[in-house]
C-alpha cells in the first residue's frame, strides 16, 4: 500500500494506491475517510488491479478549496482530473456521498468508466417517487437538514471527542461498533477544517440557484450508460434496503444494472463485509470486462 497525491488545480488529494493493472478508482462518503478503503484495496490488487482511494474534497487541509465551494459540481471536477491522472477510463467505486458524485459522473460522462458499483444509495432518479412508498425513509433521512443548520451540526457530532460521529455509525450499522474504522475516520474529521468541509457537502445540496446544480440535477433524471452495480447492506440504517424495491428501473441503466443487499452489514457494509463486497466489486468489473 502506497500513499500518493491526486491534484486538481492547486488542491492535493491525499489518496491510497495498491496493485498493479487496470485502474479502479474508490469514493469514500460520510462520516468516513480514504483510509478506511484499504481492506477493500487489497482484494482488489490481490485479483489483478489497481486500486485507488483518494480523500474527498476537503477532507484533509490541502483540499480544501479557499472559495469553501463543497457542491457536488466542484467535486465532480475534481474526480474528472482524477481519471485524467489515472490514464483516462477505469472501474469506479462509490460508497454514500461517493456513490451519489458516482451516480452523477456516469450520467454526465459515461465512456470515461468501464463500470461502477454504488455501494449504500440506490439509484437516485427514482429516489423522489420511491420516498412515497418507503416514508420511514424521511426519517432515516432526517440528518440532512439538521447537517444543514449553522454551528448545531459541528456542535453535536464534535461533542465528547467526536461521539456524535460514533453514534451516526451505530445507528448507521446497527450492531457494530466500528472498531479501527471508526477511529481512523474520526482522525480524519480532527483534522483542522475536515469536519466543516465535510458539512459542506450537506450545506450546498439546497442551493438551487447555481445553474451548475440545476444542470446536476437535471443529469441524474437521464439515463446512465454505464455498467452499473448497486449493494445495500441488509440492515442499514441511514438508507431503508427497501429503497431498492422501488428505485430498481433496468432501463435507466441500458448497459446494465445489478443489485444485491449484502447480510449481515449496515450501511458501512464494505467495512463490515470486506470479503463479500470485494467479490461483488470484483465479480462486477470481470463481467463487463468480458462483455
Amino acid at each position: 500500500m502506497k500513499r500518493v497525491e491526486l491534484v486538481n488545480g492547486d488542491l492535493r488529494f491525499p489518496a491510497l494506491l495498491a496493485g498493479d493493472g487496470e485502474p479502479v478508482l474508490l469514493l469514500h462518503g460520510f462520516p468516513d475517510t480514504h483510509e478506511n478503503w484499504a481492506d477493500i484495496m487489497e482484494r482488489l490488487a490481490g485479483a489483478g488491479y489497481t486500486a485507488v482511494a483518494p480523500a474527498l474534497r476537503g477532507y484533509a487541509p490541502s483540499c480544501q478549496p479557499g472559495s469553501g465551494d463543497y457542491a457536488l459540481t466542484a467535486a465532480l471536477e475534481d474526480l474528472m482530473a482524477f481519471t485524467d491522472q489515472l490514464g483516462g477510463r477505469l472501474h469506479l467505486v462509490g460508497h454514500d456521498w461517493g456513490a451519489v458524485l458516482g451516480y452523477l459522473a456516469c450520467a454526465r460522462y459515461p465512456e470515461t468508466f468501464s463500470s461502477f458499483s454504488a455501494l449504500a444509495i440506490p439509484p437516485l432518479k427514482r429516489l423522489p417517487q420511491a420516498l412515497l412508498r418507503v416514508p420511514e425513509q424521511l426519517g432515516l433521512s432526517a440528518y440532512i437538514p439538521f447537517f444543514q443548520l449553522p454551528l448545531a451540526a459541528e456542535t453535536w457530532l464534535n461533542r465528547n471527542d467526536l461521539d456524535g460521529v460514533a453514534t451516526l455509525w451505530r445507528r448507521w450499522s446497527p450492531g457494530w461498533e466500528g472498531g479501527r474504522y471508526l477511529e481512523q475516520a474520526k482522525h480524519t474529521l480532527a483534522q483542522p477544517g475536515v469536519l466543516a468541509a465535510a458539512l459542506g457537502w450537506y450545506r450546498h445540496l439546497p442551493r438551487l440557484w447555481r445553474r451548475d446544480l440545476r444542470q446536476a440535477s437535471k443529469t441524474l433524471l437521464g439515463e446512465t450508460r454505464v455498467p452499473t452495480q448497486v449493494l445495500l447492506g441488509e440492515s442499514d440504517g441511514c438508507m431503508s434496503p427497501r429503497l431498492l424495491d422501488h428505485t430498481i428501473y433496468p432501463a435507466d441503466f441500458p448497459e446494465g444494472l445489478y443489485a444485491h443487499t449484502v447480510e449481515n452489514a449496515g450501511h458501512f457494509l464494505h467495512l463490515q463485509q470486506p470479503d463479500a463486497v470485494a467479490e461483488l466489486l470484483v465479480e462486477h468489473i470481470r463481467r463487463e470486462e468480458g462483455s
